[in-house]
C-alpha cells in the first residue's frame, strides 16, 4: 500500500506533533511504501497525494488547515486527519458550516466535541505508544553515576522537565521549587528569551535541543514536573508524561489539566496539585516513589499504534 504523511516527519521527536507523526510512519515502513510531504510543498503535495492510497495529515486542525484538507480530499479518495490536540473554534465552526471530505483520528474523547463529520465519513480513537525500546525503568542503572556524569549532585533528588520552553506552559513554576535540583530538557523551539533568562538566573539547568539519549535524563531524575494547566499549548495526551512513567519517574501535575487522568498508569503515580507552591510539600513522598519499574500500565509501542490505525483505516475501507 502506498501510504502518503504529510506533516513535518524529519528525524527528530522533540515536540509532540512531530513525535507521534515521526514514529507512526517508520512503523508504517517496515511494511508499506510511504512518501513523506511537508505542509508547504505544494507541488510534491499534489503529486503524491494523487498517487497515494491513503493520506494521513498531522497537523494542528485550524482555519488554514481546514482549507488544506478540502484541496487535499479533492487529491485522494481516502484522507485521514489525526487530532492529538483540540481543534480550534474556528476549525470546528467550518466543520460544521461544511464537513469536510475525510475522517478522523483522535486520541482524547474531549477534542472531537463540536467536530461535524460528512456522511460517510470515519472518527475513530487511537491510542498513542511510546518507544518500549528506549524508554525503559534504570533496573540495571546506577542513576547516582548518571546524575554525575550530567553534571548533578547525587545525593540530592532531582525534578525534570522535557519539553518547549515557551509561554504559556507553566515553567515559571520551577522558580517555586527551593528543596531539589531542577533540569528542563527544552526543545530549542518555540522558546520565550525572557523566560529563559529567568529561570537560568534562578539556578535552573536548561539543556536547549534533541538529546538522543534523552532516556538517560528520564531515569536518573526523581520527579517529572508537567506545570501545563490547560490543552492550549500541548497536545492532549502528554508523551513526556508518558515516557518518564515507562521510566519509573512519578509525576506532578495540576488537576485542572483533566488529561492526565487518561493515562493509564499505577495508582499514585500521577500526584495533582493546585498551585505551584504546593511543590515542594509534595516532593518528598513523590520522590519515595521513584520505581526500578514502569509505572505505565496498557500502553504499547509506536509499532502497535501503526497496526491499530491501519487495522482501523481498513475496516473503514
Amino acid at each position: 500500500m502506498n501510504i502518503h504523511v504529510i506533516g513535518t516527519v524529519n528525524g527528530e521527536v522533540n515536540e509532540g506533533m512531530r513525535n507521534i507523526a515521526t514514529h507512526i510512519s517508520h512503523a508504517f515502513e517496515k511494511e508499506h511504501t510511504v512518501i513523506y510531504s511537508g505542509l508547504r510543498q505544494l507541488p510534491k503535495i499534489i503529486f503524491d497525494s494523487k498517487k497515494a492510497d491513503i493520506t494521513f495529515i498531522f497537523a494542528w486542525a485550524d482555519k488554514r488547515i481546514y482549507e488544506f484538507i478540502r484541496a487535499v480530499s479533492a487529491l485522494c479518495p481516502n484522507v485521514w486527519v489525526a487530532l492529538v490536540q483540540k481543534p480550534s473554534d474556528e476549525f470546528l465552526g467550518l466543520t460544521r458550516e461544511k464537513p469536510l471530505d475525510c475522517s478522523y483520528l483522535y486520541i482524547f474523547e474531549d477534542d472531537v466535541k463540536g467536530l461535524t463529520v460528512a456522511e460517510g465519513r470515519m472518527l475513530r480513537r487511537f491510542s498513542v505508544g511510546i518507544n518500549t525500546d528506549k524508554f525503559l525503568p534504570p533496573a540495571d542503572v546506577d542513576t547516582g553515576e548518571l546524575k554525575e556524569k550530567y553534571g548533578f549532585d547525587p545525593e540530592k533528588p532531582l525534578v525534570l522537565h522535557v519539553g518547549h520552553c515557551s509561554g504559556g506552559r507553566g515553567l515559571e513554576d520551577f522558580l517555586s521549587i527551593k528543596s531539589a535540583q531542577r533540569l528542563i530538557i527544552a526543545s530549542g523551539m518555540f522558546e520565550d528569551e525572557a523566560l529563559v533568562k529567568a529561570l537560568e538566573d534562578d539556578g535552573v539547568i536548561i539543556m536547549s535541543g534533541y538529546l538522543e539519549n534523552v532516556e538517560e535524563i528520564f531515569q536518573m531524575s526523581d520527579a517529572y514536573l508537567f506545570p501545563t494547566r490547560s490543552t492550549d499549548n500541548v497536545i492532549s495526551i502528554p508523551l513526556s508524561v508518558m515516557e518518564a512513567l515507562a521510566c519509573g519517574v512519578p509525576v506532578i501535575g495540576y488537576r485542572s489539566f483533566d488529561n492526565l487522568s487518561g493515562i493509564s498508569c499505577n495508582d499514585g503515580a500521577v500526584t495533582f496539585i493546585d498551585s505551584p507552591e504546593e511543590i515542594d510539600g509534595v516532593l518528598p513522598a513523590v520522590v519515595a516513589k521513584k520505581s526500578r519499574e514502569s509505572m505505565l500500565k496498557d500502553t504499547g509501542s509506536w509499532d502497535d499504534t501503526a497496526s491499530e490505525i491501519l487495522r482501523i483505516v481498513s475496516e473503514e475501507a
